[in-house]
């Protein structure tokens, strides 16, 4: 058994080799595809013939039986400096396109299909499936319209954040890169909601927090750990502000059975066996969904306290041990 692991030369190689010793203790061949070397440095071929199809990964041949782990897609790279700007975008596009379509075709075991990633990164739909599980999620508005934003700015008495659907960043004139963090609504941003005509934004109530929890799902395996944010300054809003410095302060949490219900409930809707779910714990202990993340990092969780054996999780749904994998229905996504 071969399982070919996606991913790009600069996604933590420690971690991913980690990944690919555990695939070899369980007797299969981990094969490692840098997908931003695709097309100039590493090659993709489709084949059909009258008796069926091949795929073939820097000659490496994957197919049933196989298994591929869609660690992390990345654009093509090393395009001659020279290279006509829109000779580039074809050639990306239809790179893209070809590799989504291999992909698609390839019946080889996928965590987790590239089209069910894809289709399941959206918080609207996160946020509606939670709900019609019985799981609370904060008072929502998202909108390019500067007049319902203010009603609903001012429909919320403790306070709102802003956050932004897509994980854009962009680099400043001075050269850093800018990466929107979900942040608080001061009047700053009241004062310059008319922008909203040129982009919509993400507006919710703030929830007050006794801690917040990150569930993350194997198949059927859930692993779950908290962090008492509120206590480290400047991470109220966003743990991930100062994800470095409370990187050791996680702690094993065990998830009360209505919202593992809930979260099995959200992965079999949308067809995937991996997912990374962030809560909120209200000081009443509510538990509210904020989102789930087709394709969240979770190595830290094994590195670092509480040290969930979460690589072994992994192998296990992608070398396929009896019981690990969950039946997916993905109706939700349309996939």
């Amino acid at each position: 058994m071969k399982v070919l692991i996606l991913t790009h030369k600069n996604d933590a190689p420690p971690f991913i080799e980690r990944v690919a010793e555990e695939i070899r203790g369980r007797g299969a061949e981990p094969v490692v595809f840098h997908l931003n070397d695709f097309p100039v440095k590493a090659t993709i071929t489709f084949g059909q013939e009258p008796d069926g199809e091949s795929f073939v990964f820097n000659g490496h041949t994957i197919g049933k039986g196989d298994a591929i782990w869609g660690r992390r897609y990345h654009k093509a790279e090393g395009f001659p400096e020279k290279m006509h700007p829109g000779h580039k975008r074809m050639a990306l596009a239809e790179s893209e396109r070809f590799l989504q379509g291999v992909l698609a075709a390839c019946p080889a075991f996928k965590v987790d299909a590239y089209g069910r990633v894809r289709a399941s990164d959206h918080k609207p739909l996160h946020q509606r499936i939670f709900r019609e599980a019985g799981i609370r999620t904060p008072r929502t508005l998202g909108t390019n319209d500067p007049a319902k934003a203010r009603v609903f700015l001012s429909s919320c008495p403790k306070g709102a954040i802003v956050k932004m659907l897509s994980p854009e960043s962009f680099v400043k004139d001075d050269g850093t890169l800018q990466v929107m963090m979900t942040t608080e609504v001061g009047p700053e941003t009241v004062n310059r909601l008319e922008q909203l005509r040129l982009c919509p934004m993400y507006f919710q109530e703030r929830i007050e927090k006794a801690f917040e929890v990150r569930a993350t799902v194997f198949g059927t395996k859930i692993f779950a750990a908290r962090i008492d944010s509120p206590q480290f300054e400047g991470a109220d809003v966003d743990w991930r502000n100062k994800g470095l410095e409370m990187i050791g302060q996680w702690q094993h949490h065990d998830l009360p059975k209505h919202v593992e219900d809930a979260l099995g409930r959200y992965q079999d809707a949308v067809g995937m066996q991996y997912g990374a779910a962030d809560f909120i714990v209200t000081p009443e202990g509510d538990y509210v969904l904020l989102e789930v993340n087709p394709a969240g990092e979770f190595f830290w969780l094994e590195a670092n306290p509480p040290h969930h054996p979460m690589v072994a999780a992994l192998v296990d749904v992608l070398v396929g041990v009896p019981g690990a994998r969950r039946a997916v229905d993905g109706s939700a996504c349309g996939v």
